[in-house]
């Protein structure tokens, strides 16, 4: 292990530096109450619009043009990501006008919304809103490279730094209501760059990982914050976090690999949200596609307050097979300055089409701490049943790391995990199945 380890660091850091932005992150979206000047222009006096045109949700299409999250970011995700992100770097309010009255708002749990007043200037006629951020771009482009160097503690395994994501995205706004999208890239493999030369496979060409993940048309800018979109899309059941080795992720069917044909249509409004989809899935032509021909739809719905949220979401699936996959289960967060916490219980029941079926449980609970902007600590548990028929096939995984984002559009998170197989709550009595030292990075524009 130790002849990997700075072998393993130097090539991390040399490759990380190429990295481009991020996967969802729901934590920012709980956190973005306490950030006002996101949403809401300075000074006091901006007039306070009608609930059908509030455009600000707390949720994922806030800051990202796809409503599953993650992706290329609208103006206020730009703003949201740059203001209030990175510790040190340039901040889009820096471009902006001088303001006559700049007092910052804000939420707190126990006294609520303070620091602006409703007034009467539209939000859409100050020009500088976002500083040197188009407002209402016609064409807009970003990338996301993001990997990831995995230093195993335990034996029969090898140190590997590998690329996690490699995706191109593009939109353009056809008319006011209408907008297209594209989200390309590549999928990564940790065999690629094995730093252990005994277990490097030989690597396929890139177009063997090209992906097509999302290629749609969106209907938007409807009362409520609505939307109706159609094509290529990615689900929207639950937290859309960026590790998609969770349980609630890949174990549930809605790894990085999932995406589907179909149509959706959803509501955002201050503070309810519900959206519903019908799609099909499986096409073997369509590049990076690899999930099992069928069809069926998915739902969600819940309330985003300022302190909280939740919701629920299900998902059915009828597999060509004749097998089906039924998914559901509610999900919550709390925004408790400056801590987040955030949590997901599925139940999964997957059918083989010859009449027997198997049940599954999944749980997942986070909590962040932000000490200082660009620094937060991070504590994070899953847990899985794979089979309710069987007992002591559970497994529990703990992490702990920090998410530090040093400057303007770059971010790293090293973390420390364990998982545990069988065994009580907590793992106790439980065997041991893994521990390792994972770093990951990206960066985003």
């Amino acid at each position: 292990m130790k002849r990997f380890f700075w072998p393993a660091l130097v090539a991390a850091l040399v490759f990380l530096g190429l990295a481009r932005r991020t996967e969802a992150q729901p934590a920012y979206a709980l956190r973005s109450a306490n950030d006002c000047g996101t949403c809401h222009v300075e000074p006091t006096d901006w007039a306070n619009p009608e609930l059908k045109d509030r455009l600000c949700s707390l949720n994922c299409t806030t800051c990202h043009l796809s409503p599953a999250g993650g992706g290329l970011r609208t103006p206020s995700g730009l703003y949201y990501g740059r203001e209030s992100v990175p510790w040190f770097g340039h901040r889009p309010s820096e471009k902006a006008a001088p303001r006559e009255n700049p007092t910052n708002g804000g939420y707190d749990f126990l006294k609520g919304f303070s620091g602006w007043a409703p007034g009467q200037t539209p939000s859409s006629s100050v020009e500088d809103r976002y500083g040197n951020i188009d407002p209402d771009p016609k064409f807009v482009a970003g990338a996301d490279l993001r990997a990831m160097a995995y230093f195993p503690l335990g034996e029969g395994d090898y140190a590997s730094v590998f690329p996690m994501q490699a995706d191109l995205y593009g939109a353009a706004r056809l008319s006011r209501h209408l907008q297209a999208y594209v989200d390309v890239g590549l999928y990564s493999s940790r065999s690629t760059f094995a730093l252990d030369e005994e277990n490097q496979a030989t690597r396929p060409s890139a177009l063997d990982y090209l992906k097509v993940d999302e290629l749609f048309v969106k209907y938007d800018r409807l009362p409520y914050n609505g939307y109706v979109r159609a094509g290529r899309l990615a689900p929207t059941y639950g937290w859309r976090i960026p590790d998609h080795t969770s349980f609630i992720r890949r174990d549930l069917g809605f790894g990085e690999t999932r995406s589907w044909f179909g149509v959706e249509a959803g509501l955002n409004p201050n503070y309810p949200y519900a959206n519903v989809a019908l799609f099909y899935q499986g096409l073997d032509f369509w590049p990076g596609e690899t999930s099992a021909r069928g069809f069926g739809a998915s739902a969600s719905a819940g309330v985003r307050e300022l302190g909280w949220q939740a919701g629920g979401n299900v998902h059915v699936l009828k597999l060509a097979d004749g097998g089906l996959d039924l998914a559901v289960g509610p999900q919550w967060g709390v925004n408790w300055n400056p801590v987040v916490y955030l949590g997901e219980l599925d139940y999964r029941r997957l059918g083989d089409g010859e009449g027997s079926a198997t049940g599954s449980l999944f749980a997942y609970h986070e909590l962040q701490w932000l000490f200082h902007r660009g620094l937060a600590a991070k504590l994070k548990y899953d847990w899985m049943d794979p089979s309710l028929d069987y007992k002591d096939d559970h497994l529990n995984r703990v992490a702990v790391g920090v998410d530090v984002a040093p400057y303007t559009s770059f971010e790293l998170e090293p973390q420390y995990r364990r998982t545990w197989r069988g065994g009580g709550f907590f793992a106790t009595g439980g065997e041991l199945a893994s521990h390792e030292v994972i770093v990951m990075a990206h960066g985003w524009f």
